[in-house]
């Protein structure tokens, strides 16, 4: 007979009076914990209860002919072991119709019996209830309240409550653990009886209260009783030998088990012997080549003694030699896990041993390198670093060990420098600097413990709670695929797709927390400005000055008679702007070598389009559909052409004042025809920040108008002042 870890049933709240908020958020996380179930492979058995629904089905209602237990609809069939289709029955199975009546209570007693169906065919290690229910101002009848919480306690099923109204505080009254309770505020009487009956579960079942951000770790992850130890020896020369204990001190771990592949079944590896070398190959005999890998960028050799299985270690840790603490950087670790090494529980000699080489480590400040062999079956030696730890009046001496990347690849990123040795920080700067550090403590304060917080611990970000990201990735692109194959055949999952964001953020800051740390930040880069440096263009410039003397006029000259490009006009002409400029730049532009004069030509014939393209949305009558794609091809060639010349400031400030003058004269049509139709608003260099979406995004909105400030430079030049720029400019000087 099986023996299967876990029988789990979630109960989901589908009445009308609830927040949608609540139900997809409860949705999205009974998923989750499905795609963990079946990721980590383990042998659970689940099904789910819906509480709130228009119809009825449920084995108490329907077997036991009983009036009661209405608005309950219980999953189709016995309890299923976690699977993608499941998941995609889950889906289906929470679009019920929603109405106004369902009992807690009755859920509960649905749900147990299912679990008492369950438990008759096969052994269970632990039963356990999910219940997802605002406990609002619905009816609920409690008459049945004793008996459904002693059976649940007689039985051993642990209750899980989620509720949105829940927050914690610290209780003084139990070591200040937390203790969960519902938000205050003014409620109804019905209200404030259901959160009662809610609370008391925790009394009477030992039931489990939490919020949605508590949720899915509290439903996911149990407490170990038997911490796991590694006695072993550690071995320093041919005298010294400590027994000693290594207990896990935190360890980074993912349940997702993939089993490597080299290749793809009917797929063929071929092995390359040639390589190249500034462009010739070279190709070597086999004979010639060693075996080995590549770490990093360095080509180390193999070493065939490494992985043989006949040369076995001694277990426990083997000393290779003392080291400078200070030379051992943070860097340099990559294990998954961190071990606490103490000497074992009675062994005294062992004990005086390790307190006595702590002490000489620490004041010596020293740290020992040294190889570990876990056990005669898992004998690959890995290099460790023991560092001590301070030695304390009630703990004995203890060292950490963390094992060294000399296996891994590393990744250099180079950032720009705050001051260096000719400059140094003001006291602004430095007070900047610690605001911004201070700004991101995510520790709430201690005289904050009385008040209501959604997180079980004081921290804000919870180490212990983390997601893995790459499970959490897995899971997601799974789920994607799984959706995108069943979309084919049901609409439901097609709208998913739509709505489903699977690259989501895992966690989120209180806003209150990222609006003073964004602020903080922007101090911080007010104070240390950094500037582009343009000495790599001048060295340019320089270069192609002494490898090119002829005059710039002879150059141009050249340009256009080997370019072959005669044309019958030499401006931008109002009847086709779009197709003048682009032959222009093509013909007197492009050909430049010169990026200084390019530009100057190209600011030359871009000032032209300017001039045109405002005289025909501001001093035509009656702008036609012919003339919006006139506008809107004229306005798209000049933006992508600022993307080559870096003149995006040149673009923003000309659509700004664009702007400006179609808010004057309530252009409210051209500007959706043209502008917002072909999104032709502010261009920014590379990938836009955040700031800059949000302006873009209200550049298109007329709405806020009267906020649009223009700088002097961003003035609109009226028709007078155009022309004068335009007679100013000597073409034969160019």
């Amino acid at each position: 007979m099986a023996y299967n870890k876990e029988y789990m049933i979630m109960i989901l709240d589908n009445r009308r009076s609830t927040s949608e908020e609540f139900k997809e958020k409860a949705v999205k996380c009974c998923s989750d914990i499905i795609k963990q179930k079946i990721c980590c492979g383990k042998k659970d058995y689940l099904s789910f209860v819906l509480v709130g629904s228009e119809r009825t089905y449920n084995d108490v209602n329907t077997n036991e002919d009983h009036d009661g237990y209405l608005n309950i609809v219980q999953y189709v069939g016995d309890l299923e072991m976690p699977s993608w289709q499941l998941l995609m029955n889950f889906y289906q199975f929470v679009n019920e119709p929603s109405s106004d009546e369902g009992e807690w209570l009755d859920a509960l007693v649905v749900a147990y019996g299912m679990l008492r169906k369950g438990m008759e065919s096969s052994k269970i290690q632990r039963l356990r209830l999910v219940l997802f229910y605002d406990f609002n101002d619905g009816f609920n009848s409690y008459d049945s309240y004793k008996d459904i919480t002693e059976s649940l306690l007689t039985d051993n099923v642990d209750l899980i409550v989620i509720s949105p109204n829940i927050c914690f505080i610290d209780n003084p009254a139990n070591d200040y653990l937390p203790q969960a309770i519902f938000s205050p505020g003014k409620k109804s009487d019905q209200c404030l009886e259901n959160e009662k009956h809610a609370l008391r579960l925790v009394s009477q079942c030992n039931a489990k209260l939490c919020n949605l951000n508590e949720g899915l770790s509290a439903a996911l992850k149990f407490k170990n009783k038997r911490p796991w130890t590694w006695n072993n020896k550690l071995r320093i020369g041919s005298k010294i030998c400590i027994n000693i204990t290594g207990v896990i001190h935190c360890k980074n771990e993912c349940t997702i088990k993939l089993k490597k592949i080299w290749n793809e079944p009917g797929e063929v590896l071929v092995r390359e012997w040639g390589h190249f070398i500034h462009g010739n190959q070279v190709t070597v005999e086999k004979d010639d080549l060693m075996e080995g890998y590549m770490l990093g960028g360095s080509a180390i050799p193999y070493d065939e003694s490494v992985d043989d299985d006949k040369i076995k270690l001694a277990p426990g840790l083997t000393f290779m030699g003392f080291i400078p603490r200070k030379l051992v950087y943070d860097e340099y670790f990559a294990g998954e896990s961190t071990y606490l090494i103490l000497h074992q529980r009675g062994m005294t000699s062992s004990a005086k041993k390790l307190d006595a080489l702590v002490r000489v480590l620490l004041e010596m400040d020293r740290a020992i390198l040294c190889w570990k062999v876990y056990s005669e079956k898992f004998n690959k030696a890995r290099i460790v670093v023991l560092l001590p730890n301070e030695l304390e009046d009630d703990c004995p001496a203890t060292l950490s060990m963390i094992e060294m990347a000399h296996h891994s690849q590393y990744h250099f990123f180079e950032f720009p420098k705050l001051a260096n040795r000719h400059t140094e920080c003001s006291k602004e700067q430095l007070d900047a600097v610690d605001h911004l550090i201070d700004t991101m403590d995510l520790t709430l304060k201690s005289e904050d413990s009385q008040t209501p917080r959604d997180t079980f611990e004081k921290d804000l970000l919870s180490f212990t709670k983390l997601p893995h990201i790459f499970e959490r990735n897995f899971m997601d692109i799974m789920e994607r695929k799984i959706l995108c194959k069943a979309s084919e055949d049901d609409e439901q999952f097609q709208e998913m797709l739509k709505d489903k964001n699977f690259v989501e953020a895992f966690w989120k800051l209180p806003e209150h927390f990222e609006k003073d740390a964004k602020d903080a930040a922007k101090k911080v880069k007010k104070l240390f400005p950094l500037t582009e440096s343009d000495e790599w263009q001048k060295k340019l410039r320089a270069r192609e000055n002494r490898k090119e003397p002829l005059s710039q006029n002879t150059k141009d000259k050249d340009n256009s008679n080997n370019n072959g490009v005669q044309l019958s006009f030499d401006h931008v002409r109002s009847s086709t702007p779009a197709e003048d400029f682009e032959q222009l730049l093509k013909a007197y532009v492009f050909p430049i070598h010169d990026s200084t004069q390019r530009d100057v030509k190209f600011n030359y014939y871009a000032t032209q389009l300017c001039g045109v393209v405002k005289d025909m949305i501001f001093k035509t009558d009656s702008l036609t559909p012919t003339d919006f794609e006139k506008i809107a091809a004229a306005l798209s060639v000049y933006r992508k052409r600022c993307f080559i010349f870096n003149a995006f400031d040149d673009y923003n400030k000309y659509v700004t004042s664009i702007k400006a003058k179609v808010v004057e004269r309530n252009l409210n049509v051209f500007w959706d025809h043209v502008i917002v139709k072909h999104e032709l608003g502010l261009c920014f260099i590379g990938e836009p920040s955040l700031d800059e979406q949000i302006k873009e995004k209200d550049f298109y909105s007329l709405e806020f108008a009267d906020a649009v400030k223009l700088t002097p430079e961003e003035m609109e030049m009226n028709d007078p002042e155009m022309d004068e720029m335009l007679a100013n400019i000597n073409e034969e000087e160019l």
